[in-house]
């Protein structure tokens, strides 16, 4: 008790003058199952063989007359380590304690205000934070929002990408003007205090219709050859992705004619790289002709054609 006390008074010593006829108010912060002492010091003038001192808190009005405890006989205790020190120790704080508490003598004059925080880690707030998945046109704005509770005010910085790279931006907001295609990736704010962190995802989806582009437009082979085929076909949603072959087979996978790839192609758009080869033999006179990469979208097909033509050998 010596020691807590011996580093109470050296903290908060210096933070009240006598003589004020409003003293500052002194803000502490403690985590919960801390113990804290509030300061209160007799002003000049007044006799400390005769005052009488009274601690009070915005919750439960008088707490104390003199060096009697009116409530929370267990955890408050009124600490004097001389004739005009009148401290409030309160043991085991829990968030009952978060108040404003008033230390008056009994000719009213104030003697100390002292706000008690209760420190909480961060939490989100999903009543004011974004959906974890939000959708926007290519070329709107889009407006991400986290809202973080926690004491002290937690501070708010944006990431992105699953590696959480910083991007500078801070505060409840994250704005993307005329947003590309290219911002679709995983954002994080993360809400920090002196307590701790905690991070919130946002998976920010970016729209635009579906879009084709073929490799080559114009495909030489021989006949009994191997032709390959190759697309990139993007959009956002992008729900399937196929071959149209020169009889109008559709080709979505592997066949004894045709060998079918479909990969990945982007890194945070919906992309997908399409390969159609024909199989050694299987090209004979009726397969030469328009091969279509299709794509389908929401609400939209995007196609492109490669031209595949028969190479002859020169008598």
């Amino acid at each position: 008790m010596k020691m807590f006390l011996l580093a109470g008074f050296m903290s908060v010593g210096l933070l009240l003058t006598g003589g004020d006829a409003n003293p500052p108010q002194v803000k502490l912060y403690r985590r919960r199952g801390e113990d804290v002492l509030l300061p209160c010091r007799l002003a000049p003038g007044l006799d400390p063989d005769t005052v009488w001192v009274r601690w009070k808190s915005s919750k439960d009005s008088y707490l104390t007359s003199g060096v009697r405890v009116l409530k929370y006989t267990n955890q408050i205790e009124v600490v004097k380590t001389s004739k005009i020190e009148w401290n409030l120790l309160i043991k085991s704080v829990t968030d009952t304690f978060a108040a404003n508490y008033t230390c008056t003598s009994d000719q009213q004059v104030v003697l100390s205000n002292v706000q008690l925080l209760i420190l909480v880690a961060p939490k989100i707030d999903y009543g004011g934070t974004s959906s974890p998945e939000v959708n926007v046109d290519e070329g709107g704005t889009v407006e991400l929002t986290c809202a973080f509770t926690g004491e002290p005010v937690p501070n708010i910085t944006w990431f992105r990408g699953a590696d959480k790279q910083p991007t500078g931006i801070t505060g409840s907001k994250l704005v993307l003007p005329d947003v590309k295609r290219y911002a679709t990736d995983v954002y994080t704010c993360r809400g920090e205090n002196s307590v701790s962190n905690e991070d919130h995802q946002i998976n920010l989806i970016v729209r635009f219709p579906v879009e084709v582009d073929v490799m080559e437009n114009t495909v030489y082979v021989k006949r009994g050859g191997i032709f390959t085929l190759a697309c990139i076909a993007q959009g956002a949603p992008l729900y399937e992705t196929y071959w149209i072959d020169v009889h109008g087979n559709k080709v979505m996978s592997t066949t004894w004619k045709y060998d079918f790839n479909m990969e990945s192609a982007g890194a945070h758009i919906p992309a997908k790289f399409v390969t159609l080869a024909s199989r050694t033999g299987a090209l004979t006179v009726f397969d030469f002709g328009p091969y279509t990469c299709e794509a389908k979208g929401d609400g939209r097909v995007a196609k492109a054609t490669v031209n595949v033509v028969e190479l002859k050998e020169l008598n």
